[in-house]
């Protein structure tokens, strides 16, 4: 009568190792395959920065020499361009144009949500994003000539700024469509 309970008990023993095992292979392929997808997501963006001679290409997309591909394409720049595309408002910045943009940099997007108290999760669904971007586009051409103190320009949302008085990095940007000013704050 011995014999049977330790036949059994053997089996179940090496029954459970073969899972042990088993459970540890898949765990390793699952590991495995993770490596591999971020090896090969990586050799896609590096193929890509080589192909289009620039930086910033989110898994290979290539932009227009226009206001929305130029802000893309600038590292310092990625909130903004995420902004635009979490808004469905990339359409306003690849229009025929002219118009001028007022491109804000990811130091001033940060400030931005931290005042707001949000994530850069939650950023790009926050209520009245749309606006926020079109608040950073007037119609037709401005220069950092045409800026006289105390000069309105109205913004593709309606409001009215006076763009002389924004902290300013670089103006008279050109691009296809438009001339990009680019600045350190957020217009609300």
């Amino acid at each position: 009568s011995s014999l049977p309970f330790s036949h059994y008990n053997t089996h179940t023993h090496t029954h459970a190792r073969t899972m042990f095992a088993l459970q540890s292979q898949i765990a390793g392929a699952k590991v495995v395959s993770k490596v591999v997808a971020k090896k090969q997501q990586r050799s896609t963006v590096v193929s890509a920065k080589i192909s289009h001679g620039k930086g910033g290409e989110e898994g290979g997309r290539s932009f227009n020499n226009d206001a929305f591909g130029m802000i893309c394409k600038a590292a310092s720049y990625s909130m903004m361009g995420n902004a635009i595309t979490a808004s469905g408002e990339e359409e306003t910045f690849t229009q025929e144009g002219p118009i001028t943009v007022f491109a804000a940099d990811d130091d001033a997007f940060g400030d931005f949500i931290k005042t707001k108290g949000v994530s850069k999760m939650d950023f790009v669904k926050m209520d009245g994003l749309g606006d926020i971007v079109k608040n950073h586009v007037v119609k037709g051409t401005v220069t950092k000539a045409d800026m006289a103190a105390g000069k309105e320009f109205e913004t593709l949302a309606g409001n009215k700024v006076v763009v002389a008085d924004l902290p300013f990095k670089k103006n008279d940007i050109k691009v296809d469509n438009a001339t990009i000013h680019a600045i350190k704050t957020v217009i609300v």
